[in-house]
């Protein structure tokens, strides 16, 4: 009886087996073999910060950086023509402060920088200066993030955007924080205003109010907060208020109230009285040539304790009543966001009635016309039936 003896294989022939059996095996099922590598942004990044030559300088007052002209030339459209390599460059410093530009620098390079919020219009100031729009669509982006910009930076920014001149800016943060103005009137931020970002804030049509008489009210608060030193800026103050926009019963009341006043205030409310009388006559002309108006945002808030006065009874609203319901609002941003209701104006009704009408009209008018096709449709098929039929005949 012969036996099989078992074949031991070469080791070449080991290797091709195992080279077949790899082979079979599925992508899933393949272990990886090769080390995760650093990504490109990162390599780029530590290229750019440890190996290339900077090769330019800026000097901001008494300040030198050493840049990379390439890094420049990419994000700020000011440099693109201008900037060669081996140059020096001095930036005015009533522009771009130093320490913005090392802000603005920063973000160029990292793909990982941070900015306080307390600097974030200094950089946005050197962003437009360098003319680097990807840097200045950040910052906005920023600005506007609820998540790390609350409503009370919203208003700080604002003020600051005021006092720096970024209109841009100070319409941004009034469009955030324009429903929550009556919860800003009760801080100690708002008390603490100068004149011109009073007045700016009053002036605005973004403010949340249930009548204007809450406006006339804020700024009288604002001047009752330090009378002594902000009586001389009554005049500018009320002059903000849109006295045309308060009920009728609303005038007669402060009309009647006025031998209650100091000369100067009377005079001066006297005259504001008047002048409402004459923008209401012209909003009405306006409103008959369908001329948009300027208005405030009106809210209701349920909690308010006054509600029941602002359908026909604004003339019994007191500045004292008023002030204990701001003061119940204190700190409360995102409670009474979350709970007023805004208004649609009869004018906006009015505009929706006019452009759906309007839209109706069009949509009968396209589907009159493709009746009409078709019916001109029919028509030709019956000529040319009966033309058939004459050519039979």
């Amino acid at each position: 009886m012969s036996t099989v003896k078992n074949h031991q294989p070469s080791e070449q022939e080991a290797q091709v087996k195992d080279a077949e059996n790899s082979t079979n095996l599925s992508s899933s099922q393949m272990q990886k073999v090769l080390p995760q590598k650093t990504p490109l942004q990162e390599a780029v990044e530590n290229f750019m910060v440890n190996t290339l030559v900077k090769d330019v300088k800026i000097t901001i007052g008494k300040q030198v950086f050493e840049c990379h002209s390439c890094v420049l030339r990419t994000f700020c459209k000011c440099f693109e023509q201008t900037l060669l390599s081996g140059k020096a460059f001095t930036l005015p410093e009533d522009k771009i402060s130093a320490e913005s530009f090392l802000l603005a620098y920063n973000w160029m390079i990292s793909s990982d920088s941070s900015c306080q919020r307390g600097n974030l219009l200094d950089l946005l100031v050197a962003a437009e200066y360098l003319d680097a729009p990807k840097l200045v669509q950040s910052v906005y982006g920023a600005l506007n993030d609820e998540r790390f910009f609350s409503n009370l930076d919203a208003f700080n920014c604002f003020t600051e955007a005021c006092t720096k001149g970024i209109s841009s800016v100070a319409d941004l943060m009034i469009d955030r924080i324009g429903k929550s103005f009556l919860v800003f009137v009760s801080s100690d931020e708002f008390r603490e205003l100068n004149v011109n970002v009073v007045c700016t804030l009053l002036s605005s049509d973004l403010l949340g109010v249930h009548t204007e008489v809450e406006v006339f009210y804020a700024g009288l608060l604002w001047v009752i907060s330090d009378y002594t030193e902000r009586k001389m800026y009554l005049r500018r103050v009320l002059r903000s208020v849109r006295f045309e926009l308060m009920p009728p019963p609303a005038q007669l009341n402060f009309g009647d109230r006025l031998n209650e006043m100091t000369p100067y205030a009377l005079d001066l409310l006297l005259f504001l009285l008047c002048v409402a009388i004459i923008n209401a006559q012209e909003r009405t002309l306006h409103n008959q040539n369908g001329i948009p108006q300027r208005h405030r945002i009106y809210i209701r808030d349920p909690l308010c304790p006054y509600l029941d006065l602002l359908e026909n009874r604004t003339e019994e609203l007191s500045v004292t009543m008023f002030r204990d319901y701001i003061l119940s609002l204190e700190n409360e941003f995102d409670e009474f966001k979350a709970r007023i209701v805004e208004l649609v104006s009869e004018e906006e009704t009015d505009e929706e009635e006019e452009n759906a009408e309007e839209n109706e009209n069009a949509n009968s008018k396209e589907g009159d016309e493709d009746e009409e096709e078709e019916e001109e449709d029919i028509d030709v098929d019956m000529l040319s039936e009966e033309t058939e039929q004459d050519a039979i005949m």
